[in-house]
C-alpha cells in the first residue's frame, strides 16, 4: 500500500470534529487517573497530522507521546503541529523494544491494514503488561450501511478500487481494506489477549445533515453506531 492510501494522509484538520476524539478524551480521563509517578509513555500509532495527540494527550506532564505513521507527509505535519518526536513505520512491524509503552492509541488504522493479526501482536508486544490500548474503527454494520445494502448501495467507507469509488456516493479514496463489525473487533482483540474495558458506539461525522439526528440516536446502540471506540488492556 502506498502512502497516499494510508490513514495518516487523511486524518488531518477535519478529524478535529470527529466524535471519536470526544469519546477518547472521556476515556483517558476515566481510565488513566491511577498512573505511575511519571509521565505515561504513549505511542500514537497512525498519528496522522497529530490531532489525537494535540486534543487528547496535550498534557506533557502526563503523556510522553511518540507519533508513528507510514506517511512521511503525516510525520512532517505531526512534528510541526505537536513538537513531539515521530517515526515513519509500518504498523504491522513496529521498531520498538518489548514493553516500551504504557499506552497505545490507534485511531482509524486497523481498517487500512492487510495483516491485522501482525498489527495486534505488535501492539501487544510493545505494551507493558496490563498496558492500555485505545482503538477506534468504523462499524461495517452501522445502521446506514444496513439500509444501503437493502437497496443495493455499496456500504459507506468500503472501497473496491484504488482508482475511484464505485457503487456508492462520494469520491474520497482512503484505502480501507479490512472492515469490522462491533462484534468482530471485540472478538478479534480478545483473541489477541486483550481484555475489553470499555466498548462504545459514536456517530459518523461524514453523514449528510439530514441523517445526523438519526445517527445520534443509533450511536447509543453499539452494534448499530457508525464508529466503534474501544479501551482494552493487554494481558499480564
Amino acid at each position: 500500500m502506498t502512502d497516499s492510501f494510508y490513514h495518516g494522509t487523511t486524518m488531518g484538520k477535519g478529524f478535529d470534529r470527529n466524535p471519536v476524539l470526544a469519546a477518547q478524551a472521556q476515556q483517558f480521563a476515566r481510565y488513566l487517573v491511577d498512573r505511575p509517578g511519571r509521565a505515561l509513555h504513549v505511542l500514537d500509532l497512525g498519528c496522522g497530522a497529530g490531532t489525537p495527540t494535540r486534543h487528547v494527550m496535550a498534557d506533557r506532564q502526563r503523556y510522553r507521546v511518540v507519533g508513528a505513521d507510514l506517511s512521511s507527509t503525516a510525520i512532517d505535519a505531526y512534528v510541526q503541529a505537536t513538537s513531539r518526536p515521530a517515526v515513519r513505520l509500518d504498523a504491522q512491524r513496529l521498531p520498538f523494544a518489548d514493553a516500551s509503552f504504557d499506552v497505545v492509541v490507534s485511531d482509524d488504522v486497523i481498517e487500512h491494514l492487510v495483516d491485522t493479526d501482525a498489527y495486534a501482536k505488535e501492539i501487544r508486544r510493545v505494551l507493558v503488561p496490563h498496558g492500555w490500548l485505545f482503538l477506534s474503527t468504523p462499524n461495517l454494520a452501522a445502521w446506514f450501511n444496513r439500509l444501503s445494502l437493502l437497496v443495493g448501495i455499496q456500504p459507506a467507507f468500503t472501497e473496491v478500487s484504488f482508482e475511484r469509488i464505485f457503487g456508492r456516493p462520494g469520491s474520497d479514496i482512503v484505502g480501507h481494506l479490512r472492515l469490522f463489525t462491533s462484534r468482530a473487533i471485540r472478538e478479534f482483540l480478545e483473541h489477541h489477549d486483550f481484555r475489553l474495558i470499555d466498548v462504545r458506539g459514536v456517530t459518523f461525522d461524514a453523514l449528510p445533515p439530514w441523517a445526523r439526528t438519526i445517527d445520534r440516536w443509533f450511536a447509543r446502540i453499539t452494534s448499530l453506531a457508525g464508529n466503534t471506540v474501544i479501551v482494552a488492556r493487554a494481558a499480564g
